[in-house]
């Protein structure tokens, strides 16, 4: 179980980790967001440096936009090498294999943090109100959360053989949720409710100045997700045993 998953683990850094196109991916759309927000900060308040909220909240939409396009590339790729099968009759599982893509998608996409900073502070400098230690903590984090959160694609895509093809509007739709552009407060209120779900939002509600409650339920959410993420693998595995659900391209 454990040479499965690592051999997972760096068959994701082997297939994506290097591409020049994967890192740009994942610092390009970022930047743009970063830059709007700036803008605006900058005309409402006269803000002119680069915030810790800023910096994680941009980073974290790399994250999201690349771990989306990585988790369904990296199952897809699977599908068609044909070695969900012979997961399947592994002691292990799919489990191994799907959690060890997964940790490489999110060491490969925390380059978004110190690179989006790097930008950042080079375009507009580093503002004196900047939490440093709220800004590594909390890049590591969201960057955790996040995974725990896009893992349940992970299960959708090994599932149901078109779900690849309808990814389309979930970037936006988890951005919105997850506050990583405004505080949960700027939020409509339906919103903001379903806002309370998403470990990210809590990330990015501490990396605001928030208390350390908000810290342990972002922890929380984040470990709850991930069990969701295993079961729902399990629950997989089950259906293709009994109904033989297709598992291959």
């Amino acid at each position: 179980m454990n040479n499965t998953y690592l051999r997972s683990v760096l068959d994701q850094f082997r297939m994506h980790a290097t591409s020049p196109m994967a890192v740009f991916g994942t610092l390009a759309m970022p930047c743009v967001f970063a830059f709007v927000i700036h803008s605006n900060r900058a005309h409402g308040t006269g803000a002119a440096g680069t915030t810790s909220d800023m910096a994680v909240g941009s980073a974290g939409i790399g994250v999201l936009d690349s771990a989306i396009v990585l988790v369904v590339l990296s199952l897809l790729g699977e599908k068609q090498w044909k070695t969900l099968y012979a997961a399947l009759g592994s002691p292990g599982g799919m489990v191994p294999l799907v959690l060890g893509r997964l940790s490489g998608i999110a060491v490969q996409t925390l380059i978004a943090v110190p690179g989006t900073f790097a930008v950042l502070a080079l375009l507009w400098g580093v503002d004196d109100s900047f939490a440093w230690s709220r800004w590594l903590v909390g890049g590591v984090l969201l960057t955790l959360a996040t995974m725990s959160v896009v893992g349940l694609l992970a299960a959708a895509v090994l599932r149901f053989p078109y779900s690849s093809g309808m990814v389309n509007g979930l970037t936006g739709l988890v951005m919105a949720l997850s506050a990583l552009v405004v505080p949960q407060s700027a939020l409509p209120g339906p919103v903001r409710a379903l806002a309370q779900l998403m470990p990210q939002a809590h990330v990015m509600a501490w990396v605001r100045g928030g208390s350390a409650g908000s810290l342990a339920l972002a922890l929380a959410l984040t470990a709850g997700y991930a069990v969701l993420v295993v079961l729902l693998i399990r629950r997989v595995e089950y259906s293709a045993r009994r109904d033989a659900v297709p598992m291959e391209m």
